[in-house]
Parts: C-alpha cells; sequence; structure tokens
C-alpha cells in the first residue's frame, strides 16, 4: 500500500483521451524540469523520443535486460513513463493496480481511459513535487522489478 498525503483542491481538468492530459493547474515550468532531471538520472534510464505520446513529450526507457519488471509496466518497448510538453506538465506512467488505486484515491491522478497508464498530474509546489517524486520511483521499482 502507497501511503501518499491527499492532494490539495479540486482535480484539475483532464482532457482525452487521445491525447490525454491536464487542461488547468498547470505545474510551474521550473518544477517540471526538477522533476524531469530527477527522474532523467534515475540508474539505467536513457531518454528517448516516446512511443505513445504527444510530440515534445520526454520519454524514460529502460534498455533491455535490464530490471525484470512484468510486461504490464511498460507502455510501449521499454518505455515506462513519460513527462508532456510544459503547456500540459502532467505525466504518464505505469503502476502496480493497488498503488494505482491508492494514487486516484488520495487526488493526484487518474487512470487513462484507453491504455493501462495512470496520468499523474503536474506538482504546483515543491510539497507536491515531493509526492510526485515518490510515486514517479514506485513506477520505476515496477519496471525494473523490485517493487
Amino acid at each position: 500500500m502507497l501511503t501518499l498525503t491527499p492532494r490539495n483542491g479540486a482535480a484539475p481538468r483532464v482532457f482525452g483521451p487521445a491525447p490525454h492530459g491536464q487542461g488547468s493547474q498547470i505545474a510551474p515550468i521550473m518544477l517540471q524540469e526538477e522533476l524531469w532531471e530527477r527522474m532523467r538520472a534515475l540508474p539505467y534510464v536513457y531518454m528517448s523520443p516516446t512511443l505513445v505520446s504527444v510530440p515534445h513529450a520526454r520519454a524514460l526507457f529502460l534498455p533491455e535486460g535490464v530490471g525484470s519488471g512484468p510486461a504490464e509496466a511498460f507502455q510501449r518497448g521499454r518505455e515506462w513513463a513519460h513527462i508532456h510538453p510544459h503547456h500540459d506538465g502532467s505525466l504518464h506512467l505505469t503502476l502496480p493496480p493497488e498503488a494505482e488505486e491508492d494514487v486516484i484515491a488520495a487526488g493526484w491522478g487518474v487512470h487513462h481511459p484507453v491504455q493501462a497508464v495512470t496520468l499523474i498530474y503536474g506538482p504546483r509546489t515543491a510539497a507536491e513535487l515531493e509526492t510526485v517524486w515518490k510515486i514517479v520511483q514506485l513506477s520505476y521499482r515496477y519496471a525494473i522489478g523490485a517493487g
């Protein structure tokens, strides 16, 4: 079970399913970039054009042979997460089903209407960045088979 502080306020407007993203309460660019820097610094990950998202989304992959996460931990190929362009600021990642339930119940995101991924709202504050980072790390551990 993932213990998360509930997200403050009403949920942002979400659009989709294709593309699927966040349309209000956009995260400040500095926080988006801080999150991205943390994500891309995780061990073994590499950046590559997304296989599933909109142009200019930045995606993270794990190389073949690294980790032992289930097929469900990846969106397509070895892509396990991507962050949307600055005008959106949300991200899609994969989570174990029970963790996704906890994330949604705490108000941090929604299930994608068509794909088996979770939309995580972009962080609006430094405190929210820490919670979103916690969710990203859980997704990463799922992909490498460590959690």
